[in-house]
């Protein structure tokens, strides 16, 4: 009777154990998940800005040669999965690049979209500018420097400028 008091102590002071590791189980799968989820929302969040930016730089490139480097193989596929669907206008940027490396790198995106399914004839491939539907010049504000008036005739090293502005629309 004793051993079999015993046996019953032994198990049930291991079976909290092992609901402490199921426990640990838990809270580690919880905070994988929990960092996946935000993994998830930021490369959401990057590959938006990749589209609304439609644009490959010179720092896309192997520096002084037409092939994609990694961080350009990477968004270009971004910019792939929506060209597949919708058509549209990809800037390639020149920068300094002279006109025979900056056609072969136009050359290199065309060759890649190709092959990644998208159908070329449906975009424009251009030196344009980046971003979205831009700004409406109304919109634009400018600072013009206010002019005082006379001028000096003292020497005394007067632009006849005051440091205050006007701002117009």
């Amino acid at each position: 009777m004793r051993l079999w008091c015993a046996g019953i102590l032994c198990l049930a002071a291991l079976l909290p154990a092992g609901c402490n590791e199921e426990q640990k189980t838990a809270d580690a799968n919880r905070k994988k998940l929990d960092t996946e989820l935000v993994n998830t929302v930021n490369n959401l969040q990057v590959e938006n800005a990749i589209v609304t930016q439609h644009t490959l730089y010179p720092y896309h490139f192997v520096t002084g040669g037409a092939g994609l480097n990694d961080l350009g193989r990477r968004d270009l596929m971004v910019l792939a999965r929506h060209y597949q669907e919708n058509p549209g206008a990809l800037n390639v940027r020149r920068g300094e690049t002279d006109e025979a490396l900056y056609k072969a790198r136009v050359a290199q995106v065309q060759k890649r979209l190709k092959e990644a399914g998208v159908d070329v004839g449906r975009m424009t491939i251009a030196d344009g500018m980046p971003g979205g539907p831009g700004m409406p010049s109304e919109a634009i504000v400018t600072v013009k420097p206010k002019v005082t008036g006379g001028s000096s005739t003292t020497g005394g090293g007067s632009s006849g400028r005051s440091s205050s502005g006007s701002i117009t629309r």
